[in-house]
């Protein structure tokens, strides 16, 4: 179900506070169980500052996703994650082992490399 939400999804262009990569993840999770875990962020924020702005308020990414994931199990195969490739910390699908994130400028990045800090399934 995960893999045929993101085969679907990859035409909708990125737009922060829209369809930005934790926005992406959380429709992920939204078209696989029914619950939006950024239903409240959705629409607040228009652009990389602004995000940054929400996530600094929060106290970084993990404390703003981490609680909103608390009704999921600890990730065992699919779902969703946040990842850090490099020094670089974002949120991500975790589909067959592979992480996939959406970049800025539209493309769907697939990771086989990547260390998980937190993730769900559901």
């Amino acid at each position: 179900m995960l893999s045929a939400f993101v085969s679907s999804s990859l035409a909708e262009r990125f737009a922060w506070g829209q369809n930005d990569c934790a926005l992406w993840c959380a429709s992920g999770v939204l078209a696989c169980t029914g619950y939006d875990p950024a239903a409240d962020l959705r629409g607040t924020y228009g652009s990389w500052f602004e995000c940054r702005q929400v996530l600094m308020r929060a106290g970084g990414l993990e404390r703003l996703i981490a609680p909103r994931m608390a009704r999921f199990e600890p990730l065992s195969g699919d779902g969703a994650a946040i990842v850090k490739v490099g020094p670089q910390r974002f949120c991500a699908l975790v589909v067959a082992g592979r992480a996939m994130a959406r970049s800025e400028d539209g493309s769907l990045r697939v990771m086989d490399d990547f260390d998980m800090i937190r993730g769900w399934s559901w």
